[in-house]
């Protein structure tokens, strides 16, 4: 299997008529991943594309990956760390005056890969 521009996995005529035959027939994703070696989500989307199977087709430049339960407050959090407390004031202070349900793990790991890289080069420029 290749993988065209669009990231979607992409199958021979002689393989995507296969498939569609195979769900024509009432076979399930999982057998028909089994039976042709192609993932469920392919087929699926095949499937879809087809009319064969129902929901949509989800536009693959349209993916996000998910956000962070971090990323709502990161203006507040990067401003805190500016004015120099701690990680763990600034974990305190979001759960005890926004409700914030994420772990300090969570926070340390958000801020660690996303506003320290940012805030490094930012550093580095100004050298």
């Amino acid at each position: 299997m290749s993988a065209d521009s669009s990231g979607m996995n992409t199958l021979t005529d002689a393989q995507r008529e296969r498939v569609l035959a195979l769900l024509r027939e009432g076979k399930t994703l999982r057998r028909i991943e089994q039976e042709t070696g192609h993932r469920r989500e392919t087929i699926a989307a095949y499937g879809r594309r087809a009319g064969l199977l129902g929901g949509e087709v989800a536009d693959l430049d349209a993916v996000r990956a998910p956000i962070s339960i971090c990323e709502p407050h990161e203006a507040r959090i990067a401003a805190a760390l500016e004015d120099g407390a701690s990680l763990r004031a600034v974990h305190a202070e979001l759960v005890a005056r926004y409700g914030f349900a994420g772990s300090y793990s969570t926070l340390k790991r958000y801020v660690r890969t996303r506003l320290t890289p940012a805030r490094e080069a930012t550093l580095m420029l100004a050298a």
